[in-house]
């Protein structure tokens, strides 16, 4: 995950404050820790409060250029509201407000796009289920297409798939009609 205040390093300080039921993040690289005076944290007994609103404001205001005008045509949820509340009040609001929350989507998160929830450990498991998953849309369109050898070619790569990972290469049962 990138740094949210200068989107080049990455973040290896993570804050999470949750002031009623409003739960802030920050994720901050070393450097850009110092420069906001995190080492004076550590040294100090001031309230992380204090430091973890100053730097949500920072963020909010480095991603935030755009004018607060104009509200959800959908569910008259405005820019503001948002980021008071921490929440979008329907599912156009991604829409309607996309040009402000790619920026800010973009500085939380490194990206504009989810990249999946699976640990690392799992991502070869789980990018070889979405594989079977696609070959198997394949598989049904060849045979309703009546492309028999491409088909069996999908058949051939779903075998070797499924072997792979463990499963039992089973005869093909044919209905008796």
């Amino acid at each position: 995950m990138l740094c949210q205040f200068c989107n080049e390093r990455e973040a290896t300080i993570h804050f999470t404050n949750v002031e009623n039921s409003k739960v802030n993040e920050i994720h901050i690289c070393a450097p850009c820790a110092e420069e906001r005076g995190f080492d004076e944290l550590k040294k100090s007994n001031c309230a992380t409060s204090d430091l973890v609103a100053s730097l949500f404001d920072s963020a909010f205001a480095a991603v935030d250029k755009g004018s607060t005008a104009g509200t959800c045509p959908t569910c008259g949820t405005s820019y503001p509201s948002f980021q008071d509340v921490g929440r979008l009040g329907c599912s156009h609001c991604y829409e309607y407000f996309k040009e402000r929350l790619y920026p800010l989507l973009r500085s939380i998160h490194g990206n504009t796009w989810h990249l999946g929830k699976a640990p690392r450990r799992f991502g070869a498991a789980v990018s070889v289920k979405r594989r079977l998953k696609e070959l198997e849309g394949e598989l049904g369109r060849a045979v309703q297409a009546e492309q028999y050898e491409l088909a069996a070619k999908i058949r051939d790569e779903i075998r070797r798939l499924t072997i792979g990972k463990g499963g039992v290469d089973k005869p093909c049962r044919r209905s008796e009609s």
